[in-house]
């Protein structure tokens, strides 16, 4: 699965960071719950190819087991996205444009104290 030379990985980690946990090798069950979906649909799309990971086997008579890097969950989710990371910024300065100052200035005290949580 070659990346796409529009897609910027960077710009998609910051999108998806929050769905995904911080660690560079991901369970399937951690990448269903990122996807939505289950740890089958998981390895189906681990044998379909479309989701890279490893195969690991844990020895004879045991199951194999598999783990994705976060990386290339990324990836994934910005390859079968229909939107860009900067759609939902567009979308929201397009409605901020014809606000009035007063709401403007309450939503400027909001995002200052998300940041402010965000940096704690």
């Amino acid at each position: 699965m070659p990346v796409a030379p529009h897609i910027n990985l960077a710009e998609w980690q910051d999108h998806f960071d929050f769905l995904l946990p911080r660690k560079e090798m991901l369970r399937p069950d951690e990448v269903g719950l990122a996807l939505g979906t289950d740890d089958k649909t998981v390895i189906r799309l681990f044998e379909s190819r479309r989701l890279r990971g490893h195969e690991v086997n844990a020895g004879k008579g045991h199951r194999q087991h598999r783990r994705y890097r976060r990386d290339f969950v990324i990836l994934y989710l910005a390859e079968t996205a229909n939107y860009g990371p900067n759609d939902l910024r567009l979308q929201l300065l397009n409605i901020l444009i014809n606000q009035p100052v007063s709401e403007l200035l309450l939503y400027r005290q909001a995002v200052d104290e998300l940041i402010r949580r965000k940096q704690a």
